[in-house]
């Protein structure tokens, strides 16, 4: 299922990892996912970097996407997609590093002003 801090992991390389920070149950099904890839300094979002010791997940250097966030009505979608195999469901980042991650995701200059109101709280 679903749900707020759900972690998932492409199944084909890079094999980035992506979180979902809204709380589909309690908005209707409203799914605001992004990605974090590998921090090579040269990457547009800088707003939310993180490294192994934030997540155990992470095995670099890395930071959050926001620009290229997914967001809309998608729960099916995206159970779909993971039925099909294109991504597998992973450990969520601890409470603190979501929060951080959701935190950064209110004024990061790159997050589509859409998404921003399905973050939670």
């Amino acid at each position: 299922m679903i749900q707020l801090g759900t972690a998932l992991k492409c199944t084909e390389p890079p094999f980035h990892r992506c979180v979902v920070l809204s709380d589909p149950q309690a908005n209707g099904g409203h799914v605001v996912l992004v990605r974090v890839t590998t921090d090579d300094g040269t990457w547009p979002d800088r707003d939310c970097l993180l490294s192994p010791n934030d997540w155990f997940e992470l095995d670099r250097p890395s930071t959050v996407a926001f620009s290229t966030c997914k967001f809309g009505a998608a729960v099916g979608r995206l159970e779909a997609a993971i039925a099909a195999g294109f991504f597998t469901v992973i450990g969520s980042p601890p409470p603190s590093v979501l929060q951080r991650i959701i935190d950064a995701a209110r004024t990061a200059s790159g997050m589509p002003p859409g998404a921003r109101r399905w973050l939670p709280g």
